[in-house]
């Protein structure tokens, strides 16, 4: 007679059902081994991949600490050139001198040379000075000028020369500067360290 075409026998599982039972398990004899071979990970494994997600972030923190800080001092640098464009208009359409000052987070406007949190802008009239807005710079930036205001004239053909030198107070990030030319033209410019001790 020939082979027997019948399945070989394998061993049943707790409901009968013998298809989910490996060829592996159905030798390996003992459950024990069944649940070695289906564990996950153990807390060793598990304390390793930890350590080496620390490490990685370590190494990655300064970083991203340094383009956090450029970030601010370049958003600062661009606020405060559409600040100086908006009131180079402004004076142009209200036919009255814009200033914009550096100043305190009140709206003050401080001396020349002191370190300021923020600007604020107004225009000058026979009948006195009309406050416009004032803009607070994000945390951890200064901005220091040669002159403490910059005088647009009402035809926009004139300003007070100045140069700002935008700073970042941690010292991580790169100054920047803003140049104004006596024809009321803004410009950027490479900045020195040095200005931001001053």
């Amino acid at each position: 007679m020939g082979p027997s075409i019948r399945a070989p026998f394998r061993a049943a599982t707790r409901n009968g059902m013998n298809t989910a039972v490996s060829e592996r398990g159905a030798d390996s004899g003992t459950p024990q081994d069944w649940r070695m071979e289906t564990r996950g990970f153990t807390l060793l494994e598990l304390c390793v991949g930890l350590a080496l997600v620390a490490v990685l972030a370590s190494l990655a923190a300064p970083s991203f600490r340094a383009s956090l800080r450029s970030a601010a001092v370049r958003t600062a640098t661009y606020e405060l050139m559409a600040g100086l464009q908006q009131t180079r208009g402004t004076a142009i359409v209200e036919s009255q001198a814009g200033v914009l000052c550096l100043a305190d987070t009140a709206g003050n406007c401080r001396p020349s040379g002191d370190p300021a949190s923020a600007w604020h802008v107004f225009l000058e009239g026979g009948s006195g000075s009309r406050s416009l807005y004032t803009r607070v710079l994000p945390r951890g930036v200064t901005v220091r000028g040669s002159r403490a205001s910059i005088r647009f004239s009402a035809r926009a053909l004139a300003a007070s020369p100045a140069t700002l030198t935008i700073c970042d107070t941690q010292g991580v990030a790169a100054p920047r500067a803003i140049v104004i030319s006596q024809n009321a033209r803004a410009r950027l410019a490479a900045a020195n360290a040095a200005g931001c001790r001053a």
